[in-house]
């Protein structure tokens, strides 16, 4: 079976049964709660949902290192080529479109925050039949609701760290319009701004959307989808 695994912050490795591995907005060397600092010793594919320093950082050196293609819109592929990505490792693509990847198929769709290049997007990925829909960083949209309908997803990574992203009630309210089998928190815990007490979200989500079930892992910890 598939397995996710959460590095911390917004970085989440999927992998499949097979053995192919997808990266989402790779930060390890300079997270804070990263417990090692160091790169995946493997990488197939590497998604990007914007180029905010904290989901960027590392996509050059981790494709470099792993031959991985690199999806992303084209102005941020544009940038992470001048930054020293191999050419032939970008694979730019832009909201409503869908990439395949061996056996991952990514989905991209908006999202509502900022970015330096291109646009906030997120990810609506299938892999080895679960669809996992990372959300990137964003504010609560109406649009969850229309993603909850066209898309069975399996399992949400829901930002839920407030301040930056939506706070743990408005995820909670995210969880509820996707109406995700399973949501699994992200962005909260890495610096003092953010949401510590990731209870708070999970108890919410009992409060608004009580058929929804809530996956904590520790940071590197392992999720069988």
């Amino acid at each position: 079976m598939a397995t996710l695994k959460w590095h911390g912050h917004a970085t989440v490795e999927l992998q499949s049964e097979q053995g192919f591995v997808a990266v989402v907005d790779p930060w390890f060397a300079q997270n804070p709660v990263h417990p090692t600092k160091q790169l995946p010793d493997k990488a197939d594919a590497i998604l990007v949902t914007h180029d905010h320093f904290d989901h960027v950082s590392d996509a050059v050196a981790l494709a470099n290192k792993t031959g991985a293609k690199v999806v992303a819109q084209p102005e941020v592929i544009d940038r992470l080529v001048k930054e020293g990505l191999k050419q032939e490792l970008g694979l730019g693509m832009n909201i409503g479109g869908t990439v395949e990847i061996g056996p991952l198929s990514a989905h991209m769709v908006h999202a509502f925050h900022s970015a330096a290049n291109g646009t906030p997007a997120g990810y609506i990925m299938t892999l080895d039949n679960k669809v996992v829909y990372h959300l990137g960083d964003t504010g609560i949209f109406k649009d969850l609701e229309l993603f909850g309908e066209l898309f069975a997803i399996d399992y949400a990574l829901i930002p839920v760290g407030g301040h930056f992203t939506m706070d743990y009630k408005l995820g909670a309210l995210a969880a509820k319009m996707l109406r995700a089998k399973n949501v699994i928190p992200i962005h909260y815990r890495t610096f003092p701004l953010l949401l510590q007490d990731v209870n708070l979200f999970v108890e919410e989500v009992k409060r608004v959307s009580p058929q929804t079930e809530v996956i904590v892992p520790e940071i590197g910890g392992t999720v069988t989808l």
